[in-house]
């Protein structure tokens, strides 16, 4: 448990507090120190025990979630080329055919650009070849280990007066 006035973790007893109406949990130091300080008024109510009973350690459980993954093969270039021309059609009837530029076509089969998914997709359905290939990859999603983060507290924000 951490005081929320200056987050120092407490360790024994902590206080519930009230400070302009807001009841806060804090530690000794912050419960006792001297109202004038503090903007607002403060008055020791209850105390309150921050020991916890202690708990058995967990494994932090690892969520797997499958990820179906697309990709062009490698030889794309050589591929399309190929059954272009074995299908004796032109770069220019092939980029009507799929509705892109001559220039698109022409970048492709040179290797210069890897075709989109789409793209790959309308080449593979025109000139009837395999050009993606889909695997599975495992990503880990999530992990339900504690972590310790950064906590904004009163302290961050007020001034104290000295």
């Amino acid at each position: 448990m951490r005081c929320e006035i200056c987050g120092a973790e407490i360790k024994g007893i902590a206080y519930e507090v009230v400070i302009d109406g807001a009841r806060l949990v804090v530690c000794r130091k912050c419960a006792f120190k001297n109202p004038s300080s503090i903007t607002g008024y403060v008055t020791p109510s209850r105390r309150i025990s921050a020991t916890k009973p202690p708990s058995r350690p967990r494994k932090p459980r690892v969520y797997h979630k499958p990820r179906i993954v697309e990709d062009i093969v490698d030889d794309y270039a050589e591929r399309i080329r190929e059954a272009r021309e074995n299908m004796g059609l032109t770069r220019e009837v092939l980029a009507t055919m799929v509705g892109e530029k001559v220039s698109t076509i022409r970048r492709i089969e040179s290797g210069r650009l890897a075709p989109t998914i789409d793209l790959a997709r309308k080449l593979e359905r025109v000139l009837k070849i395999k050009l993606i290939e889909v695997y599975e990859e495992e990503e880990e999603v999530g992990t339900q280990e504690k972590r310790e983060k950064f906590e904004l507290t009163l302290g961050d924000i007020i001034e104290f007066k000295e």
